[in-house]
């Protein structure tokens, strides 16, 4: 995504978050029913890109963000970048690291106890 202007992909989650954290203007064209369908509505509520499925419609809004459209382009990147969270991930491993570190109530029980292949032992 460093060598990108912008970025047409379905909505997923990682994806989305490398492009917000690089800057780079969303174009949706489509999404996992469920788990990405709210996806879309972030990235086009907060301004960060567009979403339609349309092949003749894609075509037309970003050959425009080249041509006409280019300070379009330009807040849709300033948004994403505000809305990046690079950090996040060490975050997420502090978190992990801390509940690693709690002991809950079956912490003394041997694992052949809750193991799933305790037949086979």
């Amino acid at each position: 995504m460093g060598a990108c202007d912008c970025i047409i992909t379905k909505a997923g989650p990682g994806t989305i978050a490398e492009a917000l954290i690089r800057g780079i203007p969303i174009f949706l064209n489509d999404y996992i029913p469920g788990q990405e369908k709210g996806n879309v509505p972030y990235v086009v509520g907060n301004g960060e890109g567009v979403f339609t499925r349309s092949p003749k419609e894609t075509t037309q809004i970003v050959a425009g963000w080249f041509n006409t459209n280019s300070d379009e382009l330009k807040k849709m990147s300033e948004n994403s970048l505000k809305l990046a969270q690079p950090e996040v991930v060490f975050d997420i491993v502090r978190d992990i690291h801390d509940l690693a570190g709690q002991r809950g109530p079956f912490a003394d029980v041997p694992y052949v106890l809750t193991s799933s292949f305790t037949n086979l032992i």
